[in-house]
């Protein structure tokens, strides 16, 4: 097993559970369709075992599941049941027709904090373990695998969960999953437990049994707890893509993934995890879910790999590593921007314009200052390319000037988008079954582009009886083989014109980046 002295570099199992534990997030329920096809993307990313869902809760479920199984996926697929004969019997026949049955893992729950043996089961704890008993075995005998899950086990009594681990064990559990389901437990206390039950267990310290947790966010430690178990000696982490799941969720995937890869000597184990492939997962993820959360949040987030402030935009050109423990880039999911607006320093400005013109507009330190001065000046929170490249205009830098005008026009009848752009007396129109496809159209067409959004963000807010709106976009310009990724904003906008400008930004950016090389 691995201890906080061990040398030793051990395998951690990955269960991720997104389907199941983040399928009952209040308000993200996944359509049967939108579950398969992230059952792809999740055993793509390189996860152990896919927590499919609770065959038990609905005919839907249960079919749903059964296709998972039959999905023919590389990871393992397990289904969640209660301790209850039938559910167990109608659980592990989801698995009728699975190509591999050493696949096939049955995750069994039952609760063992005194509260909800009490409230949920009306059980004394010796019925809970004659209970757990029965049903591993009954489990064991129709399916190869059994997991067993003690709902509540950060707050039961430590005498009676070890032995329920010891019952469970003796039953024939593959593995064993302690739940934090309050999400209340302390980083400092899990390590804790985990080692009690490590020394207690002969099956834990000997690696025959896995010791699993699941850990809650409802304190923020979902993660620094999952961490804590696992340097403490714990042999699988429970996750969801994003932290998706009840309540404030659970244990994000790619920030487990992130901080293994950025402390991977002090925490000594290795996964299989693929970042390469989170980024496809993640996108449709957030596209179900109508949201990508935080833009504060971590390797996902809008702000984690932006810049404003001038001494960190002189320490991240100057060596990245100044400001960056691991870069989030390689996930594929976010790219580095510097962003300019009253922070912003001159290392900041000279990066975005050297991006912006290939490096074809050399700025003399008067010149820096003087942009820098003017930009300070503006009431934006963030310049975009439009309005930078009118500056660049402005002072004669560049010789093309950008368009800064525009508007838009919308309507939507039988389920079809129509909008008319135009800008500067040009005008053109596109449909599409969504704002944004028919945005999309209208503006390729306006300007002989191939503009294609890869997300949209968009959060709307109210501020003293106003409408306000913040618009983020990652789009992708083909030409021939070639694309481009843009990251870019708007704010104070209504949606149609926050679009608008987002894809403004895109094409001045790409009509000045054309109008260099012609002129070089």
């Amino acid at each position: 097993m691995p201890t906080e002295n061990s040398e030793v570099t051990q395998y951690l199992r990955i269960l991720d559970t997104t389907l199941r534990d983040g399928d009952q997030a209040a308000g993200f329920a996944f359509s049967p369709e939108q579950k398969i096809r992230l059952a792809a993307l999740i055993d793509g990313c390189g996860v152990d075992c896919i927590e499919a869902g609770f065959p038990c809760s609905s005919p839907a479920e249960y079919s749903v599941c059964k296709d998972i199984v039959q999905a023919d996926l590389r990871a393992d697929i397990a289904v969640m049941s209660r301790c209850l004969k039938d559910d167990i019997v109608k659980s592990a026949e989801v698995f009728s027709e699975i190509n591999n049955a050493r696949r096939a893992v049955m995750h069994l729950t039952i609760p063992v904090s005194d509260i909800q043996m009490r409230v949920k089961l009306h059980k004394t704890g010796a019925e809970i373990l004659h209970v757990l008993d029965e049903s591993v075995r009954l489990a064991g005998k129709l399916i190869g695998k059994v997991e067993i899950g003690f709902e509540d086990a950060t707050r039961a009594d430590r005498g009676f969960l070890s032995a329920c681990c010891r019952t469970a064990a003796a039953a024939g559990a593959f593995a064993v999953n302690i739940a934090d389901t309050t999400g209340s437990i302390l980083p400092e206390e899990l390590p804790e437990l985990i080692r009690f039950l490590i020394r207690e267990i002969p099956s834990f310290s000997d690696r025959r049994v896995l010791l699993s947790v699941h850990c809650h966010n409802d304190c923020g430690l979902a993660l620094a707890n999952t961490l804590a178990a696992v340097k403490a000696g714990a042999m699988q982490a429970e996750v969801t893509a994003a932290g998706l799941g009840e309540r404030c969720g659970n244990t994000p995937l790619e920030e487990l993934a992130y901080v293994l890869s950025t402390h991977g000597d002090f925490y000594q184990v290795m996964t299989g995890l693929r970042k390469e492939h989170f980024a496809e997962l993640y996108r449709t993820l957030f596209a179900y879910c109508g949201t990508d959360f935080s833009p504060l949040k971590p390797v996902t987030g809008w702000n984690s790999d932006s810049h404003a402030s001038g001494l960190h935009q002189q320490g991240i050109r100057a060596d990245p590593s100044s400001y960056i423990a691991n870069p989030v880039e390689s996930y594929g999911m976010v790219h580095r921007r510097y962003v300019l607006n009253s922070h912003s320093g001159k290392n900041g400005l000279l990066a975005v314009i050297n991006n912006l013109t290939n490096g074809a507009v050399a700025l003399s330190e008067k010149d820096a200052e003087l942009l820098l001065t003017e930009i300070k000046s503006l009431p934006e929170n963030e310049v975009g390319v439009t309005a930078l490249c009118d500056l660049l205009y402005k002072h004669k830098f560049i010789s093309r000037k950008p368009l800064t005008e525009g508007s838009v026009k919308t309507a939507y009848e039988n389920g079809v988008y129509q909008v008319e752009v135009s800008s500067n007396q040009c005008r053109a129109e596109g449909t599409g079954d969504t704002l944004e496809s028919a945005l999309m159209v209208a503006v390729n067409t306006l300007f002989s582009l191939d503009v294609r959004f890869v997300t949209v963000s968009l959060s709307m807010y109210w501020a003293d009886g106003i409408e306000n709106g913040r618009t983020r976009v990652y789009a992708e310009l083909y030409s021939g083989k070639s694309k481009k990724t843009y990251a870019v904003s708007a704010c104070g906008k209504n949606k149609e014109t926050a679009l608008f400008c987002c894809l403004l930004d895109v094409v001045n950016a790409e009509q000045l980046f054309c109008s260099i090389l012609q002129n070089q």
